[in-house]
């Protein structure tokens, strides 16, 4: 206990103090005594006031995408982390959903949602009490006489104000839910609240000015404890209901504090090359949508700056070209309400590039379902495709294209939402995944589930001694850190080689650095790792292949949809593990929640120079060892190590030889 009590505390840093007096106020009384109070505070009064958002009436491509949405909602369907769920003729907003039971209806700080007898993963249930389904029945409110949706909308607001009065019940427990709930409940008044009636706006009104109250009052647990996309979203939340809540005597003040508190969180959020500090594909596009919310409600030149950055990072990562790797934590969290492909990322990053531009053409609003709700017409602001030549795109990861192969190479890292897949590598062939990301899983699920997800063990990455790049510390945190860095890549023919390498292994004696080199050709992706030191240390790594991916490794080859083989070169021996328990490996994790059996080839050896796989159209792999060179043809690729940098050096008979340094 006391060594999980100091990891904590190294975990949490100078917030582990007010932490610590925040948790043992729960257990004394002080939470009923703070939140108890806000209570009896001033209502108010006056009614809501516009954000002034598009209807997106104007827009065919989104009519059938918000009918096809209604129809469900109307009958109670919802989609939760890609699964349908029926809610039944009334919302249950307590319900698990994801197993049997429902959340107590009490006092939110006396609730049990870590240890292992709670009731269920509380993930679900905060997701649907993110109402994006009632801004879907809303937007039809708005725009038809559609006498279903409004009956289903003035139900589901009724049950939800009867079910959580305030400081009781589940849907209180996270500032962040509170200030994703306000903005919902923002637009669902902006839009239906004509037909909701006078007592129900009021009801909303009410619940929003004690959702304001609240995340004041709970400032210190962020503060402490969520340094990340909660602080985020907490002060983001404060501007929304100041925005949208009448002015009152304290308005100044409560802008200026949400107003700081956003700034400085979204200084440490988004890196200068638009990456963000929680390597997470699906937490990227959670705050972008934040960004683009901040650009409505209160917009600041530091604001566009970074959605600016952060959008074009993801447009140099792929997105408007097709499929890109699920990186780190995924579970659909989103701060706009759509209803295309929750699994689509391209959607957010057209509207934050159009919000930041004068608006979004025609083509956009009705391609991408967040421009016609969220954006006027206009001209957004260009993204940033370029030429995919293995350059670093930002956050440490370098992709490149050559015909049909798309690899990405994955150096960087980062706390909470990434995995531990330092120089793991992505490998597309014509728009279909061969070596991929297995996703994510659950956070509050079975613990060997969640690691077996996040750890290296998972991941197309070299693992030396028997060690894991980073050992997981309860369920988003790790015992250490490492760091990545990116080589500018060279051009050999019709081939780019990427390259980098990671600090993760500098806890071993002697210290290990470990660089990963990868050649994308037009018949092919080579990968191979360089480990520093001396040889003969094992080495272990797993290649997890696509769910519909059919391996042969006698035949040395990879079947994808269609009937594509692609052969297979393996650094030895592979054993394949599908769908196991025990050990928890073999499995693939297209959305939060949800698993599916994938083949995972293991692989083990002793260091005796660069450790090669490939996958290739021809009998041959773009690259092949030659002691401790990597062979293209007539070019020779050598790594040297360093104390301050790393060195790649290409020679070839007709070619001058070519140097890359990465710093360190």
């Amino acid at each position: 206990m006391l060594k999980t009590t100091a990891a904590d505390a190294a975990a949490l840093g100078p917030g582990a103090v007010p932490r610590a007096a925040y948790e043992v106020s729960k257990r004394i009384g002080g939470h009923a005594v703070i939140f108890g109070g806000i209570g009896f505070a001033p209502r108010g009064a006056g009614g809501l006031l516009p954000l002034g958002l598009p209807r997106g009436g104007d827009v065919p491509g989104a009519e059938p995408r918000l009918a096809a949405d209604t129809a469900d909602a109307a009958k109670g369907l919802v989609r939760v982390f890609g699964r349908s769920v029926d809610l039944g003729p009334q919302t249950d907003w307590h319900a698990v959903l994801e197993a049997p039971g429902r959340w107590p209806a009490t006092h939110w700080w006396g609730i049990d949602i870590r240890s292992d007898v709670r009731l269920g993963d509380v993930k679900w249930v905060w997701e649907l009490g993110r109402m994006r389904h009632l801004v879907v029945l809303a937007r039809t409110v708005a725009l038809t006489s559609d006498r279903a949706a409004l009956e289903r909308l003035r139900a589901d607001l009724e049950s939800w104000f009867a079910q959580n009065p305030p400081e009781r019940g589940i849907h209180w427990y996270s500032n962040l839910e509170i200030a994703l709930r306000a903005f919902a409940l923002v637009q669902v008044h902006e839009l239906a609240g004509a037909e909701l009636g006078p007592r129900l706006c009021e009801r909303i009104g009410e619940d929003l000015r004690h959702a304001r109250r609240h995340i004041l009052a709970d400032l210190i647990y962020t503060a402490s404890s969520m340094r990340n996309n909660h602080w985020l979203g907490d002060s983001l939340g404060l501007l929304v209901l100041d925005r949208a809540l009448p002015a009152d005597r304290l308005s100044g003040a409560r802008r200026h504090v949400a107003r700081r508190l956003f700034g400085a969180q979204l200084h440490r959020q988004v890196r200068t090359d638009g990456s963000m500090i929680e390597d997470s594909l699906s937490y990227h596009r959670f705050v972008l949508e934040m960004l683009v919310v901040r650009m409505v409600v209160d917009p600041t030149a530091q604001v566009r700056d970074a959605l600016v950055r952060a959008a074009q990072f993801l447009s140099r990562f792929g997105v408007f070209e097709g499929p890109v790797p699920q990186f780190g934590d995924w579970d659909e969290g989103r701060t706009l309400a759509s209803s295309g492909d929750p699994r689509e990322v391209v959607g957010s990053v057209a509207a934050a590039l159009a919000i930041a531009g004068s608006g979004a053409p025609g083509s956009w609003r009705a391609d991408y379902d967040e421009c016609a709700w969220y954006v006027p017409p206009g001209q957004p602001i260009a993204p940033e495709r370029g030429e995919a030549d293995g350059h670093d795109v930002g956050g440490g990861i370098a992709r490149a294209r050559r015909g049909p192969w798309t690899s990405w190479l994955k150096v960087g890292s980062g706390p909470s939402h990434g995995h531990a897949d330092l120089c793991s590598t992505h490998v597309l062939h014509d728009g279909q995944w061969v070596v991929g990301d297995p996703g994510t899983g659950t956070y509050n699920g079975p613990l060997e589930q969640r690691n077996g997800l996040r750890t290296s063990a998972a991941h197309s990455v070299l693992c030396l001694g028997g060690e894991e790049q980073l050992n997981p510390h309860r369920v988003f945190r790790w015992r250490h850190t490492a760091r990545g860095w990116v080589g500018p890549p060279i051009t050999i023919g019709d081939a780019v080689v990427s390259w980098g390498f990671h600090d993760a292994y500098r806890r071993l004696d002697p210290p290990r650095r470990v660089a990963r080199v990868v050649v994308t050709s037009p018949d092919g992706v080579a990968c191979a790792d360089y480990v520093e030191g001396p040889f003969g240390l094992d080495w272990r790594l797993t290649l997890p292949l696509a769910p519909d991916a059919e391996v042969d490794l006698e035949a040395s080859t990879v079947q994808l949809v269609g009937g594509t083989v692609v052969g297979l070169t393996l650094p030895g021996r592979a054993t394949s593990i599908r769908g196991s328990v025990k050990p928890w490996a073999g499995w693939w994790s297209q959305t939060y929640g949800d698993i599916e059996p994938t083949t995972w080839l293991r692989l083990a050896g002793r260091v005796e120079g660069p450790v090669l796989w490939a996958v290739h159209s021809g009998p041959e792999p773009p690259a092949s060892c030659d002691g401790e060179d990597l062979v293209l043809g007539t070019t020779t690729v050598s790594l040297e190590w360093a104390t301050d940098h790393v060195r790649l050096t290409a020679r070839g008979e007709r070619e001058t030889t070519v140097f890359a340094e990465a710093k360190v």
